[in-house]
Parts: structure tokens; sequence; C-alpha cells
């Protein structure tokens, strides 16, 4: 039931992406109760280490991967391995409750910085 999904990050910006866990078989959404995600992050010359990607259950039963700023900010560029791990509920109504931990999404994400933004000039072009 897994799905790679590859997501584009830049450091400092804010990050939100909305998840939907859909039945392979018979693609009906499964509604989430647990949600957790976590990157794996190797950079040159350091031991690698796993980032804990915050994330949350919607009232509709989707999973939101959220980052603020700083959050991005502190993810060094490159590009990372993801997965996420979700508790669903396999009775669309749930009434029975049964419950089942499935690994729906993996994946890369790609950090990057930009390196285009330069001071700006004090007067451009105005006479002091």
């Amino acid at each position: 039931m897994s799905k790679t999904i590859d997501y584009n990050m830049i450091r400092g910006e804010f990050f939100e992406r909305l998840i939907i866990i859909k039945d392979k078989r018979t693609h009906r959404r499964r509604v989430a109760t647990e949600a957790a995600a976590t990157m794996l992050v190797e950079p040159v010359g350091q031991a690698a280490y796993t980032v804990d990607l915050p994330v949350s259950v919607t009232n509709e039963g989707g999973v939101l991967l959220s980052l603020t700023g700083t959050e991005t900010y502190a993810i060094p560029d490159g590009e990372w391995v993801w997965d996420m791990v979700v508790t669903v509920s396999t009775s669309p109504t749930m009434v029975s409750n049964p419950l089942q931990e499935v690994r729906p999404v993996n994946g890369t994400i790609t950090v990057t910085t930009y390196e285009n933004i330069t001071p700006m000039d004090t007067n451009p072009g105005w006479p002091d």
C-alpha cells in the first residue's frame, strides 16, 4: 500500500502537505487515527540522524505534514529519505474499530536554500 512521494522544501520557508490515505484496491478513503513521520538526514562528513516531522490527523481523517520556517531552516540542504507510518481504521463507519498500522507514504524530500537573495542597495540611483 506504500506510495512514493517526493517533495521539494526550501529552507526557512513554511512547508505544508495534506496526505489523504486511500485503499489501493477499492480507492476508498482510509480514516487515519494516528500518524508519525521521520526523515533520515545524512550530511557529508557527519553522522546520520533522524528528524521527526510534525504531523497531525485532520478532522476528515487525512494527515497534515506541516513545518514552520524555523523548523525547515534547521534541516541542511540535500536529498533526504522520509517515510510515514499511520494507524488507519479498516471499517468505514469506525463502529467495530478494527485498526491497522500501514506505511502509506515514503520518498525523498529535497531541501534547498535560496541563493539569489542579495541585499538591496541603500539608495539605488538616487542622488545623496
